[in-house]
């Protein structure tokens, strides 16, 4: 049986372009991240519109492309936009705006939940008690509803992280795209892999423990018994 002799200083020889790969992943995910969360609260109102030439074609689009899986939906408008609409964007443009579109349906839905699970006896009340509807959204129905959708929210945030690494397939130099060539020219697949691996939970592991810190802490502050 071979046995595979670890090399992790091969790393350090090339962490310039390592590097380079990390600086361009959170590139990605942060505005992949702004725009999935600016889209999200716009479509959000729209999906729960009651007039139904509001909601439905919003619901149509939401089911779409949410039954796209996301690798396609980047390599398809990479490949078919400038095809069918002459529509040529970079490799790094394109992810983004895919990673965005696929992640503001996600957060459109966890935004509308979030809202529609307050109870409206609450809202009333803050009103009856002079609260401005300002004020109640932002010390009643505010804090109730982030604090019921903070883990849906975050999975979906870890969720678009991940899907950085999707940029890979149509060559934009996010980490995963550059431990790929680092692993051809140097055969050190094991060591580059794990790099990015270790890499990711680094990144997800702390949102992770800072949503249990905000959740403990809003629970605290507007949950007292």
């Amino acid at each position: 049986m071979p046995v595979y002799h670890w090399d992790f200083s091969i790393l350090w020889q090339y962490h310039a372009i390592l590097v380079d790969g990390i600086f361009t992943t959170f590139k990605i995910v942060l505005a992949s991240i702004t725009l999935s969360i600016i889209g999200g609260a716009l479509l959000a109102p729209l999906r729960g519109a009651s007039k139904a030439i509001i909601r439905l074609p919003t619901q149509a689009l939401i089911e779409v492309v949410r039954s796209i899986p996301p690798l396609v939906l980047i390599v398809w408008a990479y490949y078919c936009l400038p095809i069918l609409f002459g529509l040529t964007m970079s490799a790094y443009l394109t992810c983004v705006l895919a990673v965005s579109l696929y992640g503001s349906v996600f957060f459109a839905e966890i935004f509308r939940s979030g809202l529609q699970s307050v109870d409206h006896g609450l809202v009333e009340a803050g009103l009856s008690v002079g609260m401005s509807p300002l004020k109640v959204l932002f010390r009643i129905t505010g804090p109730v509803a982030f604090l019921r959708i903070l883990p849906a929210f975050v999975s979906q945030c870890v969720m678009s992280i991940k899907n950085s690494v999707l940029a890979s397939y149509v060559a934009t130099g996010e980490v995963l795209y550059q431990a790929q060539r680092l692993s051809t020219a140097t055969f050190r697949p094991l060591e580059t892999l794990t790099f990015v691996a270790v890499f990711f939970v680094i990144t997800i592991l702390p949102l992770s423990l800072l949503a249990s810190y905000t959740e403990r802490r809003i629970r605290t502050r507007y949950f007292k018994r």
